[in-house]
């Protein structure tokens, strides 16, 4: 394998608690159907996203591939997304740090557990906010999502992922 990679990537160490291992039920491929409103009409992107340990266990990244490498020939997207996310465990405040990059943006963002939910508090961007929900061995939930002052909830895509076989 190549330096960078062998680098990299890497299996669980004691750097993250089991308690606060939180993305790990998400390592591993995933299929995904991402819906949202363009232009005012109702989309449906077919889409990959990809989980693994990185940095000696301390974190989780992800490829996020929107469209699909199978379907970006065939259903093409004006706003189609190739962008990847580093979670890094706080030890400090027991959350994880993420930013998400891709050619057109950087986030930064702090996720906290809130139940069977992980609530992931954009830091720029007032109100705004990504939750993974509905996590089992082999689905998800994932929403970019407003959360205004009065508690209205205005939902800007979903996505719904499956374990890859």
């Amino acid at each position: 394998m190549d330096s960078f990679v062998d680098a990299l990537l890497s299996q669980k160490t004691d750097k993250i608690p089991d308690e606060y291992d939180w993305f790990a039920p998400l390592l591993g491929d995933w299929d995904c159907d991402y819906y949202d409103e363009l232009n005012g009409q109702k989309r449906y992107v077919k889409g990959e996203w990809i989980f693994r340990r990185v940095l000696e266990g301390a974190g989780i990244q992800d490829v996020f591939i929107f469209p699909s490498r199978a379907t970006k020939e065939s259903a093409p997207q004006p706003d189609g997304e190739y962008g990847s996310s580093l979670r890094m465990f706080n030890h400090f405040e027991n959350c994880y740090d993420v930013v998400y990059t891709c050619d057109y943006c950087m986030k930064r963002l702090r996720f906290t557990k809130e139940g069977d939910k992980l609530i992931g508090k954009v830091l720029d961007d007032e109100n705004s906010y990504w939750i993974f929900s509905e996590i089992t061995a082999n689905s998800f939930k994932w929403e970019n999502v407003m959360i205004i002052d009065d508690g209205t909830r205005i939902q800007d895509c979903e996505i719904h992922g499956k374990r890859v076989k």
